[in-house]
């Protein structure tokens, strides 16, 4: 599990294609307490399991899960405003890349790499927080979602079979970097080569950042170039 230095993979790769919250940006603290709040209001605690899914999937699937887990009379619509009311301003406003992660994309596309991204998050928080941030215009495709039809999460290789071609780079010649374990063997099993990023919120404990790093083929604890 080595660190993916950018002169190190000219060489093997074409393509980069980038998660975002919690490997990209420093934002799944801002997830983290729309969950509390949202759950807390009404009753119930966020457990390990619930934040294991609900991390990996698009807005409206997690919406429907906590809808039917914990029997509420919320319609998935009003529990994804609620959401988006809580986390849109932080987007918009004061989420920032992690340390070093502007400097890595910065000498990747100085480097020629087809840079793409493959987010959970819906469009319009995507857009804000990239051009807020400086690097919307480094990405030649950005994927959520709910651009593809019929994935509602990273645990199937869709999102990035469709952001590799996107880049116009195949996925043996493409590297995914990811926070969560599920996400991960969503890609793997795309035939792509796999970057942990650590996120403890993303990865969960110590124990699994050392499981999920030493299935991948490179690993990021932070960013530097």
């Amino acid at each position: 599990m080595s660190y993916p230095y950018l002169d190190e993979l000219k060489n093997k790769f074409d393509g980069l294609i980038f998660d975002l919250d919690g490997t990209l940006l420093d934002s799944m603290n801002l997830w983290a307490q729309a969950d509390i709040a949202f759950l807390s209001k009404r009753g119930f605690e966020v457990t390990p399991d619930y934040t294991d899914y609900v991390k990996s999937v698009s807005i409206d699937d997690a919406a429907l899960y906590t809808k039917n887990r914990f029997n509420l009379p919320d319609s998935p619509e009003s529990i994804m405003k609620e959401w988006n009311d809580f986390v849109g301003r932080g987007y918009k406003e004061t989420v920032e890349l992690k340390p070093g992660a502007y400097e890595y994309l910065m000498a990747a596309h100085k480097a020629g790499f087809k840079i793409g991204c493959a987010t959970a998050l819906t469009r319009p928080n995507t857009e804000a927080v990239l051009k807020r941030c400086g690097v919307y215009d480094l990405f030649r495709a950005i994927l959520t979602l709910d651009d593809i039809k019929g994935c509602p999460d990273k645990r199937q290789p869709d999102i990035y079979l469709k952001t590799a071609a996107a880049i116009s780079s195949d996925p043996e010649k493409t590297l995914v970097y990811e926070d969560v374990p599920l996400a991960v063997i969503g890609a793997q099993t795309g035939n792509f080569k796999v970057c942990a990023v650590f996120d403890i919120v993303g990865v969960g404990t110590e124990e699994n950042w050392e499981i999920m790093a030493n299935n991948c083929d490179y690993s990021i604890r932070v960013w530097n170039n």
